[in-house]
């Protein structure tokens, strides 16, 4: 069921029939992606098809397997370095095998890229591209609900690249310095995901 304040982003998709979806990782991307997959619109998830590409890796001994969230682990775990820059080089070969599809796609077919929390980081050119075949669409954040959002963040924890924005002050626990960091972590996105937006809808309007 479409939520009352589904009617901003669902009006977008009626002016354009391809839309990319950016936003911090955790903010309904995927949840409004499925609306407009619901609505006819053919979805290219980019954490699925990175989880297809790592399935070997996300698949335990006992045939269980596990998120990506989990998979990626916090930014002070061992190993977290490693990962990040796998993920990153997968997140471009997603985008661009998309962007490939989208350049021979038929006119009328509509598309919606779930993008995640780190497109921009898949640089410039991959990014102009975008936002040549597409609308990019950008689910902001709110420093009104940041509390909200850290907590999530820590309870189901979702592939977030870092960068060198996570650093420990001295004294600081885990979690604390994962807090303070994160606030700069948001803001730090907030300037590229408006760099790159066409358009961008409050964090009021689109929280589910």
């Amino acid at each position: 069921m479409i939520k009352p304040n589904s009617t901003r982003l669902t009006g977008y998709a009626e002016r354009y029939p391809r839309i990319t979806l950016i936003g911090m990782s955790g903010l309904g991307k995927s949840y409004w992606s499925k609306v407009l997959e619901a609505e006819g619109f053919k979805r290219f998830c980019c954490d699925d098809m990175i989880a297809d590409r790592l399935s070997d890796i996300l698949t335990q001994s006992d045939g269980k397997t596990i998120d990506l969230g989990e998979w990626m682990g916090f930014p002070y775990d061992a190993g977290y370095r490693d990962r990040e820059k796998t993920y990153l080089a997968l997140e471009i070969e997603v985008l661009q095998e998309i962007l490939a599809y989208l350049e021979v796609a038929e006119s009328g077919e509509r598309i919606v890229l779930d993008t995640t929390g780190s497109a921009p980081y898949a640089g410039e050119s991959i990014m102009k591209r975008l936002a040549k075949s597409t609308a990019i669409i950008h689910l902001a954040t709110s420093e009104a609900y940041f509390s909200e959002m850290l907590d999530r963040y820590i309870q189901h924890p979702r592939p977030v690249l870092w960068g060198d924005l996570f650093a420990r002050e001295p004294l600081e626990t885990d979690i604390e310095a994962l807090g303070r960091s994160y606030e700069a972590l948001l803001a730090f996105r907030d300037k590229l995901y408006k760099e790159y937006a066409h358009h961008t809808i409050p964090y009021e309007a689109h929280r589910i």
